[in-house]
C-alpha cells in the first residue's frame, strides 16, 4: 500500500489524473452539448404544441411521479462508486460482484414499491391537484414506467469503471428520438395523452440502455457472476453500508424533492397554466446548467479513488480547481440568462410563455448557488462524512418548506424560485463550514512521502 501511494503521487499520475478528467469531460461534454441544442428545439415544440395551460399538466403529473420515486426509491449509484473503488484497488471482483448485487436487490425493491405507490396514490393526487379523469389515467400510466428504476446501480458501474465515452451518447439520441416524436405528434395532430406516451417511452428506453451498457462492462472487466454472487454477511463486508445509502439518499431526495414539490404547490395554488410558466422556466434553467453539473459527474469517481489512496493533498486541490470551474459555468449562464432571457423565452416558447423571465433569473440565482457547492458535497460524501451533508439538506429544507407556500401566495409564480434561492443558500453555507473542517483535519494528517 504505501508504495503504491508513492506511484499515485508521481508527477505523471498527476498528469494522468488531468487527462483523464478532461477525457471523460470532453465525451460527457460533446453528448451534453448535442442533447442541449436538440433539447431546447423540442421544448420549442412541446411548448407551442401544449399552451401553457397543457404543458402545465404533463409538468405536474412527472412531478407527481418523480416525487414518490424520489422519496421512497433509494439510489444507489454513489454507494457503488464509495465501496467498489476500494474492492478494484484490492483486484476483489468477487467483492464487488456481491456489491453490484446487493445494489440491484435495492433497485428492484425501490421500483415495485414506487410503482406501486404511485398508481394507488393517483385518484388522491387527482382529487387534491384538481386533474381532469384523464389526467389522472395518464397520470397512473405514467407511474408504471417507473417499474423501470433498475437503473441507479448501473449507473453507479459506468462512472465507476470511466464509461463516459459509452454513456455520453445515451442523452442526445434520447434528446433526437424525443424531438423526432414531438415532431410526428405536432404534425398528427396529437394530444396531450400522446406526448406523455412519449415521455413513458423514452424514460424507459433510457434505463433499458443504461443497464445494457453497464452489463457490457462488467462481463468486458470479468465480472459475470453477478446473479450468483453471496449477499451473506454483507453488512459485515460492506462496513455502515445501509447508513451510507440512508444519508446519500436521504440529502440527495430532500434537494429533488424540493424540484417536484415546488411544481405540485405552483399547480395547486395557481393552476395548471402557472404551473407551465414556472416549468418552462426551470426547464430552460436546467438545460444550461448541464455543463456545471458534468464537471460533478465526472470527478466524484476520481475522489473517490484520491481520498482511498490517502492522496489528501491531491484530494483537497482538485476539489477547489473543479468547485471554481463549477461557479465560473454557473455565474457565466446567470449573466446570459440575465441579458438574453426574454428572447430565448419568445424564441422557444412564444409569447405565451413571457411571463416565465422573472422566474427563469430567480431560479438562475438558486441553481448557481446550489452548484457552488456539488463539489464540496461529493468530496464530504467520499471521505465517510455523509452525514455533514444530509445535516445541510435538511435545514435547507426545513427553511425551503416553511417558506414555499407564503412565497408563493404572496409573490406567485416568482415565489417558487425564491423557495429555492432559500433552499440553496442555507445548503450552502452549512456544506462549506462541513468542507472547512474537513480540510482543517486533514491539513493535520501527516502526508505520504512522494517519490
Amino acid at each position: 500500500m504505501a508504495l503504491l501511494r508513492l506511484r499515485m503521487n508521481r508527477p505523471h499520475d498527476r498528469q494522468s489524473l488531468r487527462r483523464r478528467l478532461i477525457r471523460n469531460l470532453s465525451h460527457l461534454a460533446a453528448g451534453k452539448a448535442a442533447s442541449t441544442a436538440v433539447g431546447l428545439v423540442t421544448l420549442a415544440l412541446t411548448a407551442r404544441l401544449l399552451g401553457p395551460a397543457s404543458f402545465g399538466i404533463v409538468a405536474v403529473i412527472e412531478s407527481y411521479c418523480r416525487l414518490i420515486d424520489q422519496v421512497l426509491r433509494l439510489e444507489t449509484w454513489q454507494a457503488i462508486i464509495r465501496y467498489g473503488t476500494g474492492a478494484l484497488l484490492a483486484e476483489d471482483k468477487v467483492q464487488l460482484a456481491s456489491l453490484i448485487k446487493l445494489g440491484i436487490v435495492v433497485d428492484v425493491a425501490g421500483a415495485l414499491l414506487v410503482t406501486t405507490v404511485a398508481v394507488g396514490a393517483a385518484p388522491l393526487a387527482s382529487e387534491m391537484l384538481g386533474w381532469s379523469h384523464e389526467a389522472q389515467r395518464l397520470a397512473q400510466l405514467y407511474a408504471l414506467s417507473l417499474l423501470f428504476g433498475v437503473s441507479s446501480t448501473p449507473v453507479g458501474i459506468l462512472r465507476l469503471f470511466g464509461k463516459f465515452a459509452q454513456a455520453a451518447w445515451i442523452d442526445p439520441s434520447l434528446a433526437v428520438l424525443r424531438l423526432a416524436g414531438v415532431i410526428i405528434i405536432t404534425v398528427t395532430g396529437g394530444s396531450l395523452k400522446a406526448v406523455v406516451g412519449l415521455l413513458i417511452s423514452l424514460v424507459i428506453a433510457e434505463r433499458v440502455i443504461t443497464t445494457a451498457l453497464a452489463w457490457r462492462t462488467l462481463r468486458a472487466e470479468g465480472i459475470a457472476a453477478v446473479g450468483t454472487a453471496s449477499l451473506s454477511g454483507w453488512n459485515r463486508r460492506f462496513p455502515q453500508f445501509a447508513s451510507f445509502l440512508w444519508s446519500a439518499n436521504v440529502s440527495v431526495l430532500l434537494r429533488k424533492a424540493t424540484q417536484e414539490t415546488d411544481t405540485l404547490a405552483v399547480g395547486f395554488l395557481l393552476g395548471s397554466t402557472s404551473a407551465g410558466l414556472y416549468q418552462f422556466a426551470r426547464r430552460i434553467m436546467q438545460t444550461v446548467s448541464k455543463t456545471a453539473q458534468m464537471l460533478q459527474q465526472v470527478v466524484t469517481p476520481d475522489l473517490a479513488k484520491l481520498w482511498a489512496e490517502l492522496a489528501k493533498s491531491r484530494f483537497l486541490r482538485l476539489v477547489r480547481r473543479v468547485e471554481l470551474a463549477t461557479i465560473g459555468a454557473a455565474v457565466a449562464a446567470f449573466i446570459v440568462l440575465t441579458i438574453a432571457g426574454p428572447r430565448i423565452i419568445l424564441l422557444v416558447g412564444g409569447p405565451q410563455f413571457t411571463g416565465a423571465y422573472a422566474p427563469l433569473l430567480a431560479y438562475a440565482v438558486a441553481i448557481a448557488l446550489f452548484l457552488a457547492g456539488t463539489t464540496m458535497r461529493s468530496a464530504l460524501m467520499v471521505s465517510g462524512h455523509q452525514h455533514a451533508v444530509l445535516k445541510s439538506a435538511m435545514a435547507a429544507t426545513i427553511v425551503y418548506l416553511a417558506i414555499l407556500v407564503p412565497n408563493i401566495k404572496a409573490f406567485g409564480v416568482i415565489g417558487a424560485s425564491i423557495a429555492q434561492i432559500a433552499f440553496s443558500g442555507v445548503a450552502l453555507a452549512i456544506t462549506l463550514r462541513s468542507f472547512r473542517a474537513l480540510v482543517v483535519r486533514t491539513q493535520a494528517v501527516p502526508q505520504p512521502c512522494r517519490g
